[in-house]
């Protein structure tokens, strides 16, 4: 039990890193680099589709953080009333496919400049 809880924190560790790595992509205080960011041969191109891209993805990065912070926090919350294996489960479904929404809006987004 003390594992699975441990485990929930870490999620909201986890969102919470994603608030403060989203931020700067939405205020364009990262310029194109090879290690940050929403890389692609387009977005290394040219930096105005650079920050054009990123201020989307990072956008979404931040909300996708605040929700695992905050559903990470309530479940641990909950644990006495559901399993903490649920609780897992239910956090890694909603950050991949958060994620993966977020990889589709960058991708749309860069098909669009």
């Amino acid at each position: 039990m003390i594992e699975g809880q441990a485990l929930i924190l870490i999620f909201a560790v986890v969102g919470a890193l994603f608030v403060a790595l989203g931020i700067p992509l939405v205020y364009d205080k990262v310029p194109p680099n090879a290690f940050y960011g929403f890389r692609t041969r387009k977005t290394l191109s040219d930096e105005n589709i650079w920050y054009a891209v990123n201020r989307v993805t990072g956008r979404d990065m931040t909300y996708i953080g605040v929700v695992i912070t905050v559903l990470s926090l309530v479940l641990f919350a909950l644990t006495f009333w559901i399993d903490a294996m649920i609780s897992i489960a239910v956090l890694v479904v909603v950050l991949l496919l958060s994620v993966g929404w977020m990889a589709y809006r960058g991708f749309s987004m860069l098909r669009k400049l």
